[in-house]
This record gives structure tokens, C-alpha cells and sequence, in this order.
């Protein structure tokens, strides 16, 4: 990668997802000179794929914070779509209480068991565009979401679920709404974090646990 290419990037990087990078001097053509920086230079370690990776752009060419990758669970083979803009991504946990009514007297309330962590509950919602000159409807894109949210079980990719370590959703409802403009069409999605589980348990899987 050429070297004035590469610091665009870094800089977009910086920007979009935070970060250090050493200034850059461009003297006569040579490398880039780096002053001496105390901070961690993590950004200088990434190669060129990863930088070029890291910093996803939407339809209009601008750098997506959080962009969100989706790939059908029964299409592992199949690789990863990365929805054209940049959508709004919202999760919502909560943990499963049982509450016990039981006789204490005066003291008031019930008795709370946490039984467990429910599922995450994730709404996106995002706009589809049809940025060409032809200016028509986004068909093209809406059959292809079409086609993720009626598969139902999805493969996901996206710095926020990263954090919440979700790779798995399943979308619950999906809705595609008026939306004014001719070239553009807005949608709504519902879905739960989808976790793997072994029901059927072995000796062997018993003792392991213990």
C-alpha cells in the first residue's frame, strides 16, 4: 500500500474508531517519519488488510462506526453482507427473576430467585438507498434483506454485539414501511441472541461441568 494511502486511512481510523498514530512528514517522497510517542501505538501494528478491514464505508462512501455483517446459519460457506448503510443497532438485556410469596411477618415483599439471564432483545433499523443516477426504488437490496429476514436464524458481525458476545440472532419480526422518496425504503428488524446449547447431555458432558 502506498504510504500517503496508508496515512488517509490511519486518519480515518482515528477519527471514526479512535486511536494514536505518530505524525506524518512526508519529506522528498521518503517514509513517513514517526516522532517518538509514549502512547500505545496499537494502530502502527495493524497491516494494510486490517486497517482496510477495520474501516468499513457505507453507500455514500463515509466511514461506518458500527457496521453490521449478516450471513445465513444454514449458508455457513457463504460469506458475509454488510448492510449498505449503516444501521441503528439497540440491545436490550434482562435477567429472569422468580418471585416467591412466601409468610415473613412484617417484613415486606417477595423472595427473588435470579434464575437465569434472558436473551438479548435487539432492534435495527436502517435505511436502504438507491444512490445511482437512475434514482429508482432499491429493489435490488430489499430482496436480498428479504431474504436474511425470512431465513430467520442469522450469523452477525458487528463491534457492538462483539462486546456482548453475540454471533448469533434470530429476528423475530421484521417490517418495511412507507418511506418517502423514490430511492429509498426504511426497515425495521426485532430479533434475540441466539446462543448455542447441547440438550442432550452425556456422562462425559456431566462431569466436565462439575
Amino acid at each position: 500500500m502506498k504510504t500517503l494511502t496508508r496515512f488517509v486511512l490511519e486518519n480515518i481510523y482515528s477519527r471514526t474508531l479512535g486511536g494514536v498514530f505518530p505524525p506524518y512528514l512526508l519529506i522528498n517522497g521518503s517514509n513517513p517519519v514517526a516522532q517518538p510517542n509514549t502512547s500505545d501505538l496499537r494502530l502502527t501494528d495493524l497491516t494494510d488488510e486490517e486497517l482496510t478491514e477495520a474501516i468499513k464505508s457505507n453507500a455514500l462512501g463515509i466511514p461506518m462506526t458500527m457496521p453490521l455483517q449478516i450471513k445465513r446459519t444454514d449458508e455457513p460457506d457463504s460469506a458475509y453482507w454488510t448492510i449498505p448503510v449503516e444501521p441503528m443497532v439497540s440491545i436490550h438485556g434482562h435477567n429472569v427473576i422468580v418471585k416467591r410469596d412466601v409468610s415473613k411477618g412484617k417484613t415486606r415483599g417477595s423472595i427473588k430467585e435470579r434464575w437465569t439471564q434472558g436473551d438479548y432483545e435487539i432492534n435495527i433499523e436502517g435505511l436502504l438507498m438507491n444512490l445511482t443516477a437512475s434514482n429508482k426504488y432499491p429493489e435490488a437490496d430489499i430482496r436480498k434483506l428479504r431474504g436474511y429476514c425470512e431465513s430467520a436464524s442469522l450469523s452477525v458481525l458487528c463491534p457492538l454485539f462483539e462486546i456482548y458476545s453475540i454471533s448469533r440472532i434470530v429476528i423475530d419480526d421484521f417490517d418495511f414501511p412507507f418511506t418517502s422518496g423514490p430511492a429509498n425504503q426504511a426497515y425495521k428488524i426485532k430479533a434475540y441472541s441466539d446462543d448455542v446449547y447441547k440438550l442432550l447431555l452425556t456422562g462425559d458432558d456431566l462431569i466436565k461441568s462439575e
